[in-house]
């Protein structure tokens, strides 16, 4: 297989990078993968300390991983049966608790100050 036709991770994968470079990051535990290869190709995965698993086996140029819990994660892409071509980090980082709560109830009361509006004009009509 000539060097350029190696599997390698598509560079417009949509996932943050505050400074540009690795590792990229997700608040919200999806990663949608694309990649270019000639052939079948194999993806792998390993947390940091765990051990690898492999995530997609065949043909294709998409992925979508969804489900990942917080902390750090490579993937890992190959031609099908051969050595590993390219990787990518990727950090996991969900949105805390405490702020999902404080903007739903910001929400909540934009919510009920919208209706107590339109109820109060309702009257005046």
């Amino acid at each position: 297989m000539p060097a350029s036709a190696q599997p390698a991770f598509s560079d417009d994968v949509p996932l943050t990078s505050d400074t540009g470079q690795v590792p990229r990051t997700s608040d919200t535990g999806q990663v949608p993968l694309a990649w270019q290869a000639d052939g079948p190709v194999h993806i792998s995965m390993a947390r940091e300390g765990g051990p690898w698993r492999a995530v997609f086996e065949g043909s294709g140029e998409q992925l979508f991983l969804s489900g990942l819990s917080d902390g750090h994660y490579t993937l890992t892409i190959g031609p099908e049966g051969g050595a590993v071509t390219d990787s990518i980090q990727l950090e996991v980082r969900h949105q805390s608790l405490t702020r999902a709560l404080l903007l739903t109830l910001l929400g909540g009361v934009v919510f009920l100050m919208v209706l107590g509006i339109i109820l109060r004009g309702a009257r005046h009509d």
